[in-house]
């Protein structure tokens, strides 16, 4: 999609204002919030690894599983109330 299109506009108007906040985030997160990059080719490089921590660590809590309740047995359930159906 061509950036100049009326589409692509709207969509950078309706889209930036949640990812810039998302990307400082995850800068924080990672450290990387006192550092500068003047180098184009180091900046690249930088976002691809941090993209690649991010989708990483998305990866590990998809696949861990849930911790069990422990005090599950103890919880009150509601029972069903088996009526017959109506004719």
């Amino acid at each position: 999609m061509p950036l100049a299109s009326r589409r692509a506009q709207r969509l950078l108007r309706q889209v930036r204002p949640w990812i810039e906040p998302a990307q400082a985030l995850e800068k924080n997160q990672l450290g990387l919030g006192q550092m500068f990059f003047n180098s184009l080719r180091l900046t690249w490089q930088m976002s691809l690894w941090t993209d690649s921590a991010v989708l990483l660590r998305t990866m590990v809590w998809l696949d861990t599983p849930p911790e069990a309740a422990l005090l599950a047995s103890l919880l009150p359930r509601q029972l069903e109330l088996k009526l017959p159906a109506e004719k």
